[in-house]
């Protein structure tokens, strides 16, 4: 869970603690050393990987089981819809995320008006969408 610039790990007995991200900014690093920009959704892989969707930073962030962040995919200089392999993809405010059996990551590109698919590998490609809001049904592209 998220709360402020910050990823709360929230134990069983429900005490509260900070496990990644030391505030507003866009570093990556160990813990609280990191920083994230209004984190959005998040989804835990098979491995207990945990990837953010990093929402006004336009970046998909990877948190490690040990704490360790990093940016996974997105451009911070640039936004947009570009595919791509990890840093020259663009996002424009990434937000739901979801993690299929096999590691593949499905992004709500909000800004976009996108879906997009991220392999384990890092390759972003465009699933759905056409760019344009709307809820007409039809092909995926």
């Amino acid at each position: 869970s998220d709360l402020g610039d910050h990823i709360v790990k929230i134990t069983p007995a429900g005490v509260l603690s900070f496990f990644a991200g030391g505030g507003n900014g866009t570093a990556d690093g160990l813990g609280l050393a990191a920083k994230f920009n209004s984190p959005d959704g998040l989804a835990v892989d098979n491995n207990d990987n945990i990837y953010v969707a990093d929402n006004n930073n336009g970046l998909i962030r990877k948190i490690t089981p040990g704490g360790l962040v990093s940016t996974f995919a997105g451009n911070l200089s640039e936004r947009g819809a570009t595919d791509g392999q990890g840093a020259s993809a663009t996002f424009m405010n990434p937000a739901g995320i979801a993690i299929d059996g096999s590691g593949n990551i499905y992004v709500g590109d909000v800004g976009d008006n996108l879906i997009r698919k991220i392999t384990p590998e890092g390759m972003v490609t465009t699933i759905a969408g056409n760019g344009t809001k709307g809820s007409t049904n039809g092909n995926a592209l």
